[in-house]
This record gives C-alpha cells, structure tokens and sequence, in this order.
C-alpha cells in the first residue's frame, strides 16, 4: 500500500497509511453482495465512491486491505451478518432537504387533502390519512409531510392521521427520531413555521432546531428493506412517498417495488416519486397524474 506524508511532529516525517483501493474483484463481490441485499445497483463509475465510503470502516475495524475485507465477508459467517447493516448504511445516499421539490407538497395541501376531505364527508367514511415515507434518511421529508399534514388538519375534527417513516439505512433513522437539526438546515423553512413547530437552542456556538412533541407524535420512524415483502405496515395507505430511491434500482427491481406499492395502496392511493424518476415502460398499474405523482387505476 502506499504511504503518504501527513504532518510534520518534532521536525520529523510522519506517515501514515493513505486510503486502500479497491480491486476489480472486490468491488464487483460488494456490489453484488449490495444488490442482494438492499437491491441498490452499483455501476462501474461508482467503484470510486464505494472505496471512498468504506475506508474509514476498514480503519476502524483494523482491516489492512479491501482484499481482506472482502475475505472476511466471505468466510466469516458471523462477521458477515454483523457488518451487512454496517456496509449497507455506508453505501446508501441520503441527500435530502426540507420541503425538496416543494410541489409535492403543495399539491397535498392544495389538491390531495381537500379531496381527502370532501370523499369522507360525502361517504361518510372514517376520517382517516395513512402516509408512508419509504425513504425518510435523517427526517427532513417526514417532517416536512407531518408539518403539512398537522397544519391541514389541525382545526379539523374527529381526523386520524399517521405518518410511516422508514430507512433501510439505521444511522439516519437514528438522527430522524432525535429531530434536531443544525439551523442551516432549516434554511427552506419559513420563520413562522420554523416558531411553531421547531424549538431552538443553541449549544457550543451553533444553533440548533428540535422538532417539536406534536410533530413527533404524528410520525412512527422503522427500519424496512423495500426489498422485503410484504411491508411491516398493516394499514392499508392513502398516500406513498418513494422520492430519490428509485434511481438506485435497476428495472426488474423497480418493477417488483411498483408491484409491491399498487398492493400495499388503498383503491385510488397516490404515489409520488423523485423528479428523475418514472414509471414509464415499467408498471401499467398506475396512471401519471403531472410531476411525478401517480395515481393507483381503479
């Protein structure tokens, strides 16, 4: 392995270990081994990427190479079973933001909640809202969900509402339940909301904003593997949130997903996916409805 200057102590060289790199064998066993278990397809250029997040896990665990990384995985069972979560968190991407792609949920507050609530009305069904966010990462998209559901339905009676956040990826979900949140977070948030649904700190200097208790309390944040049916959600749902995930799949797993979705949806549910994504050429059970929302066919 090469070596590389670090820093100079006493007026002597000190070196250190530089980053390993990946070999073609170990990268193409991770990334088989990633698809199987969270269906994430890895491409070629993302060879780079993979070496980037996984040497600080060899650091830690005193692994000298990716080659010898590699052959724990493939001969130590229980060391295997052990770092799968651990290799999957690494790998997984969790860009997210307040309110990203804002018409989604403009549309919600605008579209979906009044016809939500003029059905109900007219059918005298149950005044009942069941949304799942499928890939919630550190929270930011739950939360923008239940501050737009909570500010919709709060003056509205006899309404039952709940929020399914979940991540295959337990280090986000880890920071999605705390729900505290550096103040450049928050940047897309309004002051007015910022007030009435966040209290905020400051520690060591920086501010900070935690969601508040009536937030928390609309949102059940679980780990799920979208590869593993069915979901450990029992109610029927109104309403899935699948934004960003997609991309990382390949077609016959976006199909199975789509599948999996219709079926977990209740009779004209919606699903809304990531502006980069479509379901054109890959599922005929649902009808596009404008900016990547979908409605499931009768």
């Amino acid at each position: 392995m090469e070596k590389t200057l670090l820093n100079l102590r006493e007026g002597k060289l000190d070196f250190r270990t530089s980053l390993n790199t990946i070999g073609d064998a170990e990268f193409e066993f991770i990334k088989n081994l990633v698809y199987k278990q969270a269906g994430i397809f890895l491409a070629p250029h993302k060879k780079i990427m993979v070496q980037s997040r996984l040497n600080a896990r060899l650091r830690t665990l005193g692994i000298q190479s990716f080659e010898d990384y590699v052959a724990k995985l493939k001969l130590d069972p229980n060391f295997a079973t052990q770092e799968m979560q651990e290799l999957i968190n690494r790998i997984t991407t969790n860009k997210t933001d307040f309110f990203r792609e804002n018409h989604h949920f403009e549309f919600l507050k605008n579209e979906y909640f009044p016809q939500l609530e003029k059905e109900a009305a007219e059918s005298g069904s149950p005044k009942s809202l069941r949304i799942w966010c499928s890939a919630s990462s550190t929270g930011e998209e739950p939360y923008s969900i239940a501050i737009t559901v909570y500010d919709y339905f709060q003056s509205k009676p006899g309404w039952n509402c709940k929020i399914y956040a979940s991540d295959i990826d337990t280090q986000v979900l880890t920071t999605a339940k705390k729900g505290v949140y550096r103040d450049d977070r928050l940047e897309p948030v309004s002051d007015a909301l910022k007030k009435k649904h966040f209290n905020q700190f400051t520690e060591k200097e920086h501010v900070y904003f935690e969601v508040k208790p009536h937030l928390k309390a609309l949102v059940d944040f679980r780990q799920i593997n979208l590869l593993h049916f069915p979901f450990p959600i029992t109610d029927k749902l109104d309403l899935i949130f699948c934004r960003n995930v997609v991309i990382y799949f390949d077609k016959s797993t976006q199909k199975t997903l789509f599948q999996n979705f219709e079926a977990s949806l209740k009779p004209k549910g919606y699903l809304i996916l990531g502006h980069s994504e479509t379901m054109f050429g890959i599922s005929d059970q649902f009808k596009f409805l404008g900016h990547t929302i979908y409605q499931k066919k009768t």
